[in-house]
């Protein structure tokens, strides 16, 4: 997407306990894909969640996570087709207005990741009522920065973008996935469908 640059400031939180990983309880400390160390600042890279909520119950399943420096996440995004990054680009240019939306949850002052990812950002909806969501966000050592990430975007909006894709670009995520995530198998028909946000 073609965004205005940012230049963070003070926008920055150590890594909130949401982009913890699941399997540790720690912030991640290595890329999935190179393994570089993710700690030391100046060190900038995203991490991605995906979740599973059941109606009804307060529990919900981390169905993937990791981080991915942004050096390969480059070199993974240089792999999908251009069409893909077309399509992808124009759903969200109509869709959602990034720059308005970060400037509206900056205007009180405080920074709070709980309203950044309380709601997809395609459809406003609130992801306490979804049953499946992702969440997004981009780090630099030990903060997370407050950007056009972090972001939450529900299983709604995952679907539309996923019928976007090219079946070249679904095999490289598809690809990047099965090598590095793992997916718990009771989940995988449900998730089969899903593609990284990157």
């Amino acid at each position: 997407m073609d965004l205005p640059d940012l230049y963070i400031i003070n926008e920055f939180v150590p890594v909130p306990r949401v982009f913890y990983s699941d399997a540790t309880q720690e912030p991640f400390a290595k890329c999935i894909d190179c393994g570089r160390h993710l700690l030391e600042d100046g060190t900038q890279y995203i991490v991605e969640k995906a979740f599973r909520s059941y109606k009804g119950f307060e529990a919900r399943d981390t169905v993937f996570e990791y981080a991915l420096c942004l050096e390969c996440r480059d070199a993974l995004s240089e792999t999908l087709s251009s069409e893909s990054k077309e399509r992808i680009d124009a759903f969200f240019a109509e869709r959602t207005d990034l720059v308005k939306r970060r400037e509206a949850l900056l205007s009180d002052g405080k920074l709070d990741v709980d309203e950044w990812i309380g709601r997809c950002v395609v459809t406003g909806e609130q992801t306490s009522s979804m049953e499946e969501y992702q969440i997004l966000c981009q780090c630099d050592g030990s903060d997370m920065l407050f950007g056009y990430v972090p972001y939450a975007i529900g299983g709604t909006a995952i679907d539309e973008v996923v019928s976007l894709l090219s079946n070249a670009t679904i095999d490289e995520l598809n690809g990047f996935s099965d090598e590095h995530l793992g997916i718990p198998p009771e989940l995988e028909d449900i998730f089969a469908k899903r593609v990284l946000l990157i």
